[in-house]
């Protein structure tokens, strides 16, 4: 396995049943990303998909709606939630929320986040991946201050970087070509090692922190 093919299966463990919401600014390909990583996770784990849309023309067509469940919310709130509660009751599911910028365009957008908030809770109890993104230039208050908060990663797309906010490990390039994703640590370090560092036994962190020590000592020593 090739550390591209590693990479998108560690980021892909990070992402699964969590929450994820990716902050994007101009020219981030942030749609078609996470687009990429929602087919990842429903390939490799056979995922029904559920998407939402602000708007008629984001719907799923009749084509494409094998395995997918479509909602446009439109005064529909109430009963679109106890659908996707059902859905999400019988089996883990993907949500795929359209971009949540868009809420700003809407005159009156308090239903949507509180539909949207509720939404993030049930995909808590049911641990199903939902995953979205927003432009962070364009960020409602509201969606910033009772959605934001409340999502369990949360990303920085900037430079053709992928950042987690909170957790420096999580540094990485990525590049689109041909509806093809290309993910590698920023950083040479592998990402793997890094994991294995974190998964020691207590006697095995011992250990290494006796030998880390005993090498700091040689080195204070030494000047």
């Amino acid at each position: 396995m090739n550390n591209q093919t590693r990479t998108i299966i560690d980021f892909c463990d990070v992402i699964r049943d969590k929450s994820s919401l990716f902050c994007y600014s101009e020219n981030a390909e942030a749609e078609k990303l996470v687009y990429l990583f929602a087919q990842e996770l429903i390939i490799k784990d056979n995922l029904p998909l559920i998407k939402i849309c602000w708007n008629e023309n984001n719907l799923i067509s009749d084509e494409d709606a094998e395995n997918t469940a479509s909602f446009h919310l439109f005064k529909n709130f109430t009963s679109s939630m106890i659908k996707i509660e059902k859905l999400l009751s019988t089996k883990k599911h993907l949500i795929l929320v359209t971009d949540l910028s868009t809420l700003k365009q809407e005159k009156n957008n308090k239903p949507y986040i509180h539909f949207l908030s509720v939404l993030l809770r049930k995909c808590g109890e049911y641990d199903s991946t939902m995953l979205t993104i927003v432009n962070e230039d364009k960020i409602e208050n509201k969606v910033k201050n009772d959605l934001i908060p409340f999502f369990n990663n949360k990303f920085i797309l900037n430079g053709k970087r992928i950042r987690k906010i909170g957790d420096e490990i999580i540094d990485l390039r990525y590049k689109l070509k041909e509806n093809v994703l290309h993910l590698e640590p920023c950083l040479q370090s592998d990402m793997n090692k890094i994991k294995e560092i974190f998964s020691l036994t207590p006697e095995e962190k011992e250990e290494l922190d006796k030998i880390v020590g005993q090498s700091l000592e040689e080195y204070r020593t030494s000047i």
